[in-house]
């Protein structure tokens, strides 16, 4: 099940009507944007850093959402787009169609970027200026300074629980946008960014994991190998944090 838009739209193929997908229900991870021509399908995850910072940074919600990604996913190998009304076929016959096809779908084929460049690119101003915010948003209090409070006596118990789940609310949203920023980028000109804009100071070393992941899952380049490459441009503090990181996922645990 996915959900959908109260909008519905005559399949061309069965005459039915049907709601076009604007993301995953309660409970899914992902959901499918498939070709408007073939049955290729794109998986876009609930947690896709992209679609987090599309309602972060924009406020994007429902079918303005869902049209947005649309926007910013490449053409199809057959050449027409994604789209999230699947070229206003139902997915009863897009299964249907599914069922017939011989050659492999999106789903089993080696992994291609699904995210337009150019496209991306004209994201990357609003999701930067998100990320250097404002001064009011860079003097939000931080951890240390919740738990100062709390020993001193200036916090209860439970004011001090929400104000730690409300940080961690946060910081998880900043994350999100600098990753999704990171999508944006040239891969071979971002870290060098990361360096003149200062992330790894503001947010620790960790923010370089999370952007090879978010490469590793819009690129397709493996987070060990993003790290290892880029290792070289960072102090010697962050070089021993990172290489502690790549032992552990090298070691399995």
């Amino acid at each position: 099940m996915t959900e959908t838009t109260t909008r519905e739209i005559n399949c061309v193929l069965c005459k039915d009507t049907y709601a076009p997908v604007l993301g995953p229900e309660e409970g899914e991870k992902s959901y499918r944007i498939y070709c408007s021509s073939c049955v290729n399908w794109v998986a876009v995850g609930r947690t896709n850093p992209l679609r987090l910072s599309l309602r972060i940074v924009l406020g994007l919600r429902d079918e303005a959402l869902s049209l947005a990604i649309q926007t910013c996913l490449s053409s199809c190998s057959c050449g027409s787009k994604f789209s999230c009304d699947a070229g206003s076929r139902c997915q009863t016959c897009i299964e249907k169609i599914e069922r017939e096809t011989k050659s492999p779908t999106s789903g089993n084929k080696d992994f291609t970027n699904p995210w337009d460049k150019d496209e991306m690119e004209k994201l990357q101003p609003k999701f930067l200026e998100h990320i250097l915010g404002s001064e009011e948003d860079n003097e939000n209090v931080n951890l240390n300074q919740l738990i100062e409070k709390f020993e001193a006596g200036k916090m209860g118990a439970e004011e001090y629980m929400e104000a730690v789940e409300s940080l961690q609310f946060r910081e998880s949203n900043q994350v999100s946008v600098v990753q999704a920023w990171a999508m944006t980028m040239d891969p071979e000109e971002l870290f060098a960014a990361v360096e003149d804009y200062d992330l790894v100071e503001r947010y620790g070393s960790r923010i370089i994991v999370s952007i090879a992941t978010a490469l590793e899952n819009s690129i397709g380049r493996p987070v060990l190998t993003t790290l290892n490459n880029e290792m070289g441009q960072f102090d010697q503090v962050t070089q021993q944090e990172l290489r502690t990181f790549m032992r552990k996922i090298g070691g399995g645990f």
